[in-house]
């Protein structure tokens, strides 16, 4: 018998068991899922830890097992941050690896690119992300982080409420989506609060020099700055702002974004008694964060930071969705468990994720403080 009539009849009567047993079909069989961030570029810092938690995750489903015997494949990818290499690896998942699951990318500037790509190709991806925009592509994509509202709007009315800011100013990443968001939620919370904003500054994530910026704004009356941009890059701006003479006492402030390592290596003692609101907290009571600690230290080496635990939490609501589909999922039947998420246990906020109508994600968020090097509950 020649090797292509034998693959036919081994697939004739893999179908008919199918049919026979209803699940038969997917013992053993291979589900395929694309992983894929930005573990090299400005946003690495992000990248690299949601990259590694996601592999912890699916390397434990693969342990506990999934309906049918299935087990998850991964096929990982970098973005480099980039939105023509993030379309390019949605479609390879999709179309080479037919891939049933997308897990990434990283920020909203490679998420809003490629969402429209991930409903064109009816592929379910799941973003870490936060921008509104990656919803209004269409019912395919979905994003983990919460509103900036939710999320750092919190942070300006904790500035008010607890630190007693009356002059702030905000500084932003101007060719992100989500850090523009963030800004604008931070702006906003502090106004409603009571604070005046003294301006709006933009710059580009590729810009390293902002000493003309910090000593503008040394020379101004501020109770606080807050910065949307990269972990390393907002260090280095915190860095340069006090070699410029800002006030020692000013508050430095910013996004989920600098709730990384990366934020406190590169900016040491200028960082020191920053605050940031975070999705994630090392503190949290958490059951499942007491096991992902474990497990990630075990894994990698080192603690998981707020990425990490995005990385983590987004596996396990792709992996939930997976395993609400059955033992024949397909993409449709894993878009549609993801919609209907409600109440998933995950690492961050609260402990518990959910989707409203408009698939819009609710779980908490933490205020951090920089102390002694090291992130810790602000009080």
């Amino acid at each position: 018998m020649n090797e292509t009539r034998r693959h036919w009849l081994l697939a004739t009567m893999t179908a008919v068991a199918a049919g026979a047993t209803g699940t038969a079909w997917a013992q053993g069989a291979e589900l395929t899922v694309g992983v894929f961030n930005a573990t090299t570029g400005v946003y690495a810092f992000g990248g690299v830890p949601i990259q590694n938690a996601m592999r912890l995750a699916i390397e434990q489903a693969n342990k506990q097992g999934l309906p049918g015997g299935a087990r998850i494949k991964m096929v990982e990818g970098d973005t480099a941050g980039d939105k023509a290499q993030t379309i390019n690896l949605i479609n390879q998942f999709a179309r080479r690896d037919n891939a049933i699951l997308l897990l990434g990318p990283t920020t909203s500037v490679e998420a809003v690119s490629g969402a429209p790509v991930s409903n064109a190709l009816q592929i379910p991806m799941i973003s870490t992300s936060s921008s509104a925009e990656i919803l209004d592509a269409g019912p395919w994509s979905f994003k983990v982080g919460a509103q900036a509202t939710q999320t750092t709007g919190r942070l300006g009315r904790y500035a008010v409420e607890k630190l007693g800011v009356k002059r702030a100013l905000v500084v932003f990443d101007q060719g992100n989506e989500g850090y523009i968001a963030q800004k604008n939620a931070m702006r906003d919370a502090l106004k409603s609060s009571g604070a005046q904003i003294l301006a709006e500054e933009g710059i580009q994530a590729s810009d390293s020099n902002f000493l003309p910026l910090a000593t503008k704004i040394a020379a101004q009356d501020v109770d606080a700055v807050f910065i949307a941009a990269p972990a390393e890059l907002s260090a280095n701006f915190f860095t340069q702002l006090l070699q410029a003479g800002v006030n020692p006492k000013t508050r430095f402030m910013g996004p989920a974004s600098l709730a990384s390592q990366g934020f406190i290596k590169a900016g040491g003692k200028a960082v020191e008694n920053a605050y940031v609101v975070a999705d994630y907290a090392a503190t949290s009571a958490n059951p499942v964060n007491a096991a992902f600690t474990e497990a990630y230290k075990a894994r990698y080496g080192t603690a998981p930071d707020n990425w990490a635990a995005m990385g983590y939490s987004t596996a396990l609501i792709g992996i939930q969705a997976l395993r609400n589909a059955g033992p024949n999922p397909d993409r449709a039947k894993v878009r549609a468990e993801l919609a209907k998420s409600s109440k998933v246990p995950v690492v961050i906020g609260d402990g518990l994720w959910t989707l409203d109508a408009g698939r819009q994600p609710s779980y908490g968020a933490a205020i951090l403080q920089v102390k002694n090097g090291a992130f810790v509950s602000a009080p």
